[in-house]
């Protein structure tokens, strides 16, 4: 008797520790390509602020950062063309869909949602006071 219900919790238990180890992984996945989204963006918009940087050298950068991590299927989003002279600030936006990161795919809702960032910076050699003549001197 003793026997059986041992093998009837094991029966009960098992998925249950199974589906949480599983859970586990797709998290610790999921900040892992969190983390990669977030540099990416970083990345880009650090090559957006240099001076005459165009939206092709922030894709690239883009392109680095997330290549380095095996990540496709992303967009990248940008202000750079509205830009005027004197703007001092630029942003990039990566969007990666969570079912392109994770383990499982759609299985657990993964096209439902996107890892998304969104990094800020000022432009180097941009002085809004000016005009846009001499910009910013270091």
């Amino acid at each position: 008797m003793r026997r059986a219900s041992a093998v009837v919790e094991t029966a009960v238990v098992a998925p249950l520790l199974i589906l949480a180890m599983f859970g586990m992984v797709e998290v610790g996945q999921a900040y892992n390509v969190k983390q990669t989204v977030t540099l990416a963006a970083r990345e880009g918009a650090r090559a957006a602020a240099l001076p005459g940087a165009t939206q092709a050298d922030a894709q690239a950068a883009v392109d680095a950062s997330m290549g380095m991590a095996g990540l496709t299927g992303y967009t990248m989003t940008t202000n750079m063309a509205g830009l005027q002279p004197t703007d001092t600030q630029v942003w990039v936006k990566v969007s990666l869909p969570f079912d392109r990161a994770s383990y499982t795919g759609t299985m657990m809702g993964g096209g439902s949602y996107n890892i998304t960032s969104t990094t800020t910076m000022r432009r180097e050699g941009v002085d809004s006071n000016s005009g846009g003549g001499n910009g910013i001197q270091p």
